[in-house]
């Protein structure tokens, strides 16, 4: 996640909850040593790791251990800016839930998402996908889900029942506002964070659903993703171009430092000074890719290695088993048993 953004626009809400729950945002952003002149005008950008710092300051002097249920909780689509609007709008909660895991990166980059569909039910997970040290606490995680759920709930005017919720962390002592929150079986020490629910809900048509103003605000949306990606670099470039490539023949190094007028030699240093390399973004691509469309039965492994860019099955096996430790059927096998 190197020299990631975030819009700067994202702070208002951060000071909402600081506000609401009594914290002195100063003091927050004194004890995470942030000036926040320096990031306090929306066309600005913040970076992760000072995110990373607000909030585990945040968290650290409210003095809540369940602070992040309790913020979760009051979460709602209409508090996500555009990435909100594009929920709303979609056609259906499934609809929904794929617009989030096209568009987090415009609010929660440092998040891997990967929906899951079974026989019966339907299962979101969410890892980080990062060394920030907040997002792999137990407040994080209970932020997360919570949020989750009531933004869920938000999307379908109060009613989503749950079958199942999931935390890495380990069992908390009292579990009183988590069965208040969820009302349904909870899961502790999990290998990701998740929430679970009936197949059928993805096809519940969303009361905000207004198709034509969707397309328009996926157009904008493009855009503020293309901003960040100029904004945080020459890896977050090849990154964008690439996640759009994916699946055609414009995928090498040539191609891609085409598009960005360079030639691969400066490519490969612009990138070298990022401290990363174009294999290890095509790779991060591809992974994220692959885990996705595993999860879906109709696509079988010719089909997922083409759409790789992966010249024949056996390469993507071996990139597979690399990035995973195990093979692509045994990861489709045991996430579709969970």
């Amino acid at each position: 996640m190197t020299n990631t953004l975030l819009p700067a626009g994202m702070l208002p809400e951060l000071l909402e909850v600081a506000i609401k729950n009594r914290i002195n945002i100063q003091a927050v952003f004194e004890d995470a040593k942030i000036d926040a002149d320096t990031i306090g005008r929306a066309d600005r950008y913040i970076k992760i790791e000072q995110l990373d710092a607000l909030l585990e300051s945040a968290f650290r002097l409210a003095g809540n251990p369940y602070f992040g249920l309790v913020v979760g909780r009051d979460n709602h689509h209409g508090k996500l800016d555009l990435l909100g609007n594009l929920l709303a709008t979609a056609n259906s909660l499934g609809d929904a839930l794929d617009v989030l895991l096209a568009y987090k990166d415009l609010l929660v980059p440092y998040l891997q998402f990967s929906l899951h569909r079974g026989a019966d039910r339907a299962r979101l997970d969410v890892v980080p996908d990062t060394k920030l040290r907040f997002a792999h606490t137990r407040p994080h995680a209970e932020l997360v889900v919570s949020s989750l759920y009531a933004i869920g709930r938000s999307l379908l005017s109060g009613n989503l029942p749950l079958k199942r919720v999931g935390f890495i962390h380990e069992t908390p002592k009292d579990l009183a506002l988590y069965y208040e929150i969820f009302n349904c079986p909870l899961e502790f020490g999990c290998e990701t964070n998740f929430i679970e629910v009936d197949l059928l809900a993805l096809d519940t048509p969303l009361a905000s659903a207004y198709p034509q103003y969707h397309e328009r605000l996926r157009v904008l949306a493009d855009e503020s993703l293309q901003r960040i990606a100029r904004a945080q670099g020459t890896a977050g470039q090849v990154l964008e171009m690439l996640e759009r490539r994916l699946g055609s023949t414009e995928t090498s190094i040539e191609a891609v430092a085409s598009c960005m007028n360079m030639t691969p030699r400066t490519l490969q240093r612009r990138l070298a000074q990022e401290e990363t390399t174009f294999a290890h973004l095509r790779d991060q691509v591809r992974h994220q890719r692959a885990c996705k469309m595993l999860s879906d039965q109709r696509y079988d492994m010719g089909y997922i290695a083409e759409q790789l860019g992966f010249s024949d099955t056996a390469n993507f096996y071996h990139a597979f088993k690399r990035w995973e430790g195990c093979a692509p059927g045994e990861y489709r096998r045991t996430h579709r048993a969970n």
